[in-house]
Formats: C-alpha cells, structure tokens, sequence
C-alpha cells in the first residue's frame, strides 16, 4: 500500500522539483520509502531510492512512497523489468502475486524480487493492457514502457485505490491524491468545476470521473488509460453486472468463495487483523479469518461510551468471545474538529461524510496494533444492506404525487407531529419519488425542494446549461444496468457511485491518513460477480436486509447477529451544532469564508438553514456539514 505520482511530458524536459514536491506530499501513504525514476525512450533509465537527490531531463518522471507489507527488504519502487524498459510504481495488493509468479516464471520471465509489484512489469511484457484481466486485488498503478514511449495507468475493478490524472500545456500528471497537484504552479490556474460543485450538492460527495476542479479527472473503477505520442485514451475493462437472475444457489459455494477470497488477503509479511463492528459483515469476514490463522485472530472496535453514538462494542464483543479473537475496545472521545481539519486536505475537494471521522479513530487506534486490517465493506451493496432498499414499494407509490402535493403533506406533517419539530419526516416526505429519480433526492441532502429554493439563480443558470446525465449519475447508472429488477438495478448503480465514491474514498483516506492498509475481501471481484447474480428476493427475503449473509451468520454460529438492525457509524452532530465549540467553530467556517459558497448558494438561504437548525425548527445538520465543508476543502488547498 502506497502513493504515487508520475509527470509524462510531450517533450524532454527537467520537472524534477514537481515530482519531488508531489511524492513528498504523499508520505502518509508511505513512511517506509522513498523512490523516483526519470525516465526517456532509448535513454538509461535514472532511479533514486531513499533520498530525493533527482535533477535530470527526461520524458517521464515516476515517484513512489511505500508502505512495506509484503517482501519488505525486496521490491523498492520505482520498479522495472531486467533490461529496464518497463516500469511501474504500484499503490495496493495484487493478491494472486504467487500464482501469478509462478505462471511468469514457466513462461521465461525472470524475476528478481518476491513480492507483488515485479509481476506487473511482466504481465505487461506477456499481455500488454490485458494484464489487468489476470489481476485479482486493489490496484493503481502506472506502466511505462520506454520502449513503445506508451503510459499506462489503471485501477482497481470497485475503486477501493485512487488515481487522480490532469493534462495541461502539454503535461500529464497523476498521483494518488489531489493534494500532490496542489504545489504545482500550473495547477494554481485550474478553476472549478460546475458540474463537480452541482453532483456535490445531491450526493455530498464528488463522483467519479469529475473532481471538483476543471480537467481534473478521477480515473473511474475499473479503467484504464493509455497515453501515447501526445493523446490520451480511456477505456473500461470491467464494472458490476447485478442481473439477480439466480433464485437457487448453492450456500456452501457462496462460503467457499468467501473463505478463498479472506485467505488470500490474508498474505502478509507484516502483523494483520480485522475491525470488528457489530454486524454481519466484518464477523463473517473474521469467521474466515479464525478458519486460516493458527494464533487468534486481532479484531478492532471502537467505543465512545457515550449512549447517544452508535455504539457496536457489545455486539462486536459477543462475536469476539464466539470465536475466540485477541478482542480490542478502544474507548475514544473523538475531536471532531481537528480530525475533521486534518482529513479535508487529504480529500483534496468536498467530501460531506461525516462518519469519516469515526473511521479515522478505528484506523488509528487499530494502527498502534498491527499495518492491515481486513473489512467488510462492501457486504451492503452487494447483499441489499441499506434500509432504503427494503422501502422500494413506499418511494414508487408515494413519489409519484406531484411535488406540491408531497411538499404541502410535509409541511402539514411538521406542523402537526407530536413535538412540532418533526421535520426529518418532512424531508423525507417531500424527497420521495420513484427510482432512479430517488436517487437524486436524498433526504437529509439538497434534494429537489431545497435545490429549488435555496441554489444561487446565477448557479441554477449555469446548471440548466449543463445536459442533466452529466450531473445525474444515479440516474445514468440506474438506466445503464442489465436487470429489468429496480431493486437489482439501484443496487448496481450503488456499486459504481456511491460505494466507490463515498465508502471506499472515506476508508482509503481515513485509513492510509495514519498508515493503515485495509482490505476487503467482500470485494473480491470473483466473490461479487457471484452474488450479483442472486435474485434480490432472497437478498430480501421475509423483508429482511442481508437475509443471505445472516443465514450464513447463523451457519457459522452467529445467530446473534440476526436481528440486530443495521446501524453503522454515527454520532450526535445535530445537537453538537448548536451548542459548544463545533457550534462555534462551524458558525465561522460558515460565515467567514463566504467565498467558498456564496457562487453556489443564495446567502439568506444558508442564514435561514443556520437560524431554524438553531431553533430546532429543522434538522439542517448535512445541509450545514455539506457547506461547512466547502470551506474547509478552501480553506485546507490553501494551507
């Protein structure tokens, strides 16, 4: 696990500093080294390792920073090919490494170190930009094969590693993090982007391939790019196909591609373990686990104490003691502020999740333990986790009332609930409507009634210019996927926006912000292609969330697990935004730093959210988080 950057110039040219200066930038990602390449067609490759003595013309530059977890004397980046004419710097696992060696070697490669990074210079030797088909892990990564003068950069099938690329006056950069452009003179020009600024406000984070600044690109899940004399090409090479046409499927099949799928992620040179949270997810990842490790398995959790968090720890407990793990409780009172400060550079643009935080802590305490932690990310979108899935009938009959009718029943509703201040139901009500436009309408967001009344007419001007698939990608998603099964189709168009973009962007930042590498072995593309071919009726069978992974649960003697109600983290951020030091420094964040948002938003809208989210009159809690951290994202480029 690592980060990296790269420059590839139309012409030679010396931009040591830049590349010295964005590998630098990335030293979280990788404490353990350093590496840069300058590299030319027919020219003898230069390479640093360890310092950053680096001052040459060349066509390519290449930096790494390493985080050492497999052959960890071996395999120092930037990485090459005996003869030197293909090289790679490499962010991630390849976890079939040792079959993939062995397939190499039987057919005359030679290989010099034992880790995972030297089969992909080989791959690309036997198979070109084919290789990726061979690969199973998380990955992003650049070839450069001086040779041909071809780059080739790629990633990961569901985006669990970075990549983030931008061209201008004939430059190409890449790098693991926005934050690695940000000292780059050429960078300081680029402005924002409208279409980033429009999708942020309907899902409260970015998504791919935009970013929030213009002609800077996140290089989407499962894509790769080519770049050759001077043009660049993109092209998919594989993403979700959830056609649910299973209805019968084998239980012992589904577990033995899970047992495989933990085992290899299992492969190691450094101490690993597993976060542990009250669900079925992680437990039956760390099931397979307690089945492969002949020492007990370390399992993490993370515990406020406090009532009004979500709290998991009892739950993650019980499971511990079933199978026996060496259990870990941390007891945190999280800093909200300084974390939340420390995490916006990392994400290099606005990012409004706020769970973040929680998974910062569980990082950095399980980081004190052990360099890898296995997770069950992905265990929702693939098995129809979320509440919302189980509420498809409740979105399609009611979204279908014209919006003043659903806007006239919310306010009634608030006006008449029992406290008087009931007015989550009131979004709720009024962000109805049928699939995929449900998926532009998310209630605690800027959905529809919001984006109407409270976006700058300037901006709203500037968006009806835009064409409407540009910025609704649920809803492109959702009309892209295979199955004629709405349930099947808004849980594909998951997979590839939200699971990528917010899940999978808060665990890669959070984690790797203190050195942590994560896997998740739910992820294993081999393990999803299976379960995206189960019917979402037994996903959903008896109106229960994750039916089949609580069946395996219970297989496995966790039948604990069954009922508890899918929680994941959260914390109390409503009441902390109107009292104390995050009411405070929130307020001026807000308010001082006008520019971040006064483009976007109509300045009395946002005093009006302030005031009634004060009065308890509403809950404006993301729509506040939402600004606030636009100006964090501000005020974090410029520090």
């Amino acid at each position: 696990m690592c980060g990296i950057a790269g420059i590839s110039l139309k012409d030679q040219g010396n931009r040591s500093d830049e590349i010295i200066k964005m590998t630098k930038s990335l030293k979280h990602r990788g404490p353990d080294g350093v590496g840069f390449a300058c590299l030319s067609p027919f020219k003898t490759p230069l390479l640093s390792l360890g310092n950053f003595a680096l001052n040459e013309s060349g066509h390519v530059f290449l930096g790494h920073r390493r985080l050492s977890i497999i052959d960890l004397e071996g395999s120092n980046q930037p990485l090459s090919n005996e003869d030197g004419t293909i090289w790679t710097v490499f962010n991630g696992e390849i976890y079939n490494y040792i079959e993939l060696r062995k397939l190499l070697l039987s057919k005359g490669h030679v290989l010099r170190n034992k880790g995972d990074t030297e089969v992909l210079v080989h791959l690309w030797e036997e198979y070109g930009k084919d290789m990726v088909d061979h690969l199973v892990g998380m990955f992003a990564f650049s070839i450069y094969d001086s040779a041909r003068d071809v780059l080739f950069l790629t990633r990961d099938r569901f985006g669990q590693k970075p990549l983030y690329y931008f061209e201008k006056n004939n430059l190409f950069y890449f790098a693991s993090e926005l934050q690695a452009f940000f000292e780059l003179d050429v960078f300081k020009t680029i402005g924002t982007n409208d279409i980033a600024i429009a999708q942020y406000f309907r899902y409260g984070f970015i998504p791919n391939p935009e970013t929030v600044y213009k002609n800077v690109f996140t290089l989407p899940p499962g894509h790769s790019l080519v770049r050759s004399k001077g043009q660049t090409t993109l092209y998919q090479y594989w993403k979700p196909n959830v056609t649910g046409e299973v209805d019968s499927f084998d239980y012992d099949k589904l577990e033995s591609l899970l047992d495989e799928s933990v085992k290899l992620r299992l492969r190691s040179d450094v101490p690993f373990g597993a976060f542990l949270s009250g669900g079925v997810d992680s437990a039956l990842i760390t099931s397979s686990m307690v089945k492969f490790c002949s020492e007990p398995v370390k399992t993490f959790t993370i515990s406020t104490g406090k009532e009004y968090f979500t709290d998991e720890s009892e739950a993650a407990a019980e499971t511990a003691r079933i199978m026996k793990t060496d259990h870990h409780v941390f007891k945190v009172e999280p800093n909200f502020i300084d974390v939340a400060e420390k995490l916006a550079r990392h994400y290099g643009q606005p990012y409004s999740d706020y769970s973040s935080i929680l998974a910062y802590y569980v990082s950095a305490e399980t980081r004190k333990h052990v360099k890898v932690a296995l997770t069950g990310d992905g265990g929702d979108e693939l098995f129809a986790g979320y509440n919302g899935y189980l509420r498809l009938n409740l979105y399609s009959r009611f979204g279908i009332l014209p919006f003043p009718v659903k806007k006239a029943v919310g306010t009634l509703y608030g006006l008449f609930s029992a406290s008087g201040t009931d007015f989550q139901r009131h979004d709720s009500i009024c962000s109805a409507f049928p699939l995929p436009l449900k998926g532009e309408n998310i209630a605690p967001l800027f959905h529809s009634l919001w984006r109407k009344s409270t976006l700058h007419p300037d901006f709203i001007m500037k968006v009806e210019n835009i064409r409407a698939v540009e910025i609704s990608r649920f809803t492109s998603y959702f009309e892209e996927a295979v199955s004629s099964n709405p349930l099947d189709r808004w849980m594909e168009a998951d997979q590839r926006l939200y699971l990528c973009d917010d899940v999978l962007a808060k665990l890669d930042i959070a984690s790797m912000s203190v050195s942590l590498e994560c896997r998740s072995p739910l992820l294993d593309h081999r393990f999803a292609e299976f379960a995206n071919r189960i019917s979402a009726v037994k996903k959903t069978e008896n109106g229960c969330a994750k039916s089949i992974l609580k069946k395996i649960a219970s297989r496995r003697n966790l039948s604990h697990l069954s009922d508890l109600p899918k929680k994941g983290f959260s914390m109390p951020f409503a009441q902390w935004l109107r009292q104390g030091a995050i009411k405070d420094w929130a307020y001026s964040l807000i308010f001082d730093n006008k520019s971040a948002w006064s483009c976007y938003l109509s300045e009395n809208s946002v005093v009006r959210f302030w005031e009634d989210h004060q009065s308890g009159r509403m809950n404006h809690q993301m729509r506040l988080w939402m600004i606030a951290s636009m100006a964090l994202w501000q005020k974090s480029r410029k520090g």
